[in-house]
């Protein structure tokens, strides 16, 4: 994306220098000399967040410091569980069809009715262990045929993969124990780029 600068003013943005300028060919792209003569600068991008984590809404490019810049709105996602509710602040709840439901006069029979289970929006922390399970639960999954023959067979699980294993199961409750304690969305970001999960046995 490119501006074309004046009087401390943008006046144009283009996300190409040809389409800013049709009518000119360029020979092995536009010049710097061409570009410093037509006030064109390269627009730079403010702090943009990793949407899995964070929503983040593309704002407009304005003069920063005399640069051009994108910005963006980041805003944390939910980082735990919580009750959901509607417009007016009245919790939800979990429904299921009920084909007794009367529904009046003429009409027939059936509808859906509220259980006493709330529903829940979920948030980040849930989906993170949930995710770090799920990483567990794949990688045991290779040598579970192991543990099956130990417990019909009595056959030894090689002392590598007992190792191997165990590093797994380590390193899941450590996650998730570093997940729960995670007080900020940008600490449970850390937390799951640090994941050290153990080569295969």
């Amino acid at each position: 994306m490119f501006a074309i600068v004046k009087d401390g003013a943008i006046t144009e943005t283009g996300s190409s220098v040809r389409k800013m300028f049709p009518n000119t060919s360029f020979a092995g792209g536009p010049s710097a000399r061409f570009l410093a003569k037509n006030n064109v600068m390269a627009v730079v991008s403010a702090e943009k967040k990793n949407d899995q984590y964070y929503f983040v809404t593309q704002g407009d490019i304005s003069l920063v410091d005399g640069v051009p810049t994108q910005a963006y709105t980041n805003t944390a996602k939910r980082l735990v569980d919580e009750d959901a509710k509607d417009a007016d602040g009245n919790q939800l709840y979990v429904q299921v069809y009920d084909a007794d439901v009367d529904n009046g006069e003429g009409r027939p029979k059936g509808g859906m009715v509220d259980t006493s289970e709330k529903q829940i929006n979920t948030g980040l922390k849930t989906t993170m262990t949930a995710q770090v399970k799920n990483t567990a639960n794949s990688l045991l999954a290779k040598t579970d045929w192991m543990v099956i023959r130990k417990a019909e067979r009595d056959v030894a699980i090689p002392s590598a993969t007992a190792t191997y294993r165990a590093a797994v199961l380590t390193e899941c409750a450590r996650l998730e124990s570093a997940i729960t304690g995670a007080g900020d969305v940008d600490a449970l970001q850390t937390v799951m780029a640090g994941q050290n999960w153990p080569s295969d046995g």
